[in-house]
């Protein structure tokens, strides 16, 4: 397994329980893929440097993970999915 950091910027317009489910599907689905969440830190509701899909403002969150490499691809699929997610990136952490 390999070490990943994931910056996640979700939609404005999610109540504190929406935000928090999206967060906790997230959580679920990297556990589904036999991965294991170390760490989520959430930055809250900020500006964006430019506007996407006509939005000025997002949730910042990121996850520090390990993951198996051959189920990142289901874990961006699961994200290119997810109607609540705006952008996303995924970076392999080098362990030295």
């Amino acid at each position: 397994m390999n070490s990943y950091e994931s910056m996640i910027v979700l939609v404005p317009e999610l109540s504190d329980s929406e935000y928090t489910k999206v967060i906790d599907s997230i959580k679920e689905k990297i556990a589904a893929l036999d991965g294991e969440v170390v760490e989520t830190v959430t930055w809250g509701k900020r500006t964006l440097s430019y506007e996407i899909q006509k939005k000025k403002e997002g949730y910042y969150l990121i996850n520090y993970f390990s993951l198996d490499p051959d189920e990142v691809k289901e874990l961006e699929r699961f994200y290119q999915l997810n109607e609540n997610i705006l952008r996303y990136n995924v970076l392999r952490i080098n362990e030295d």
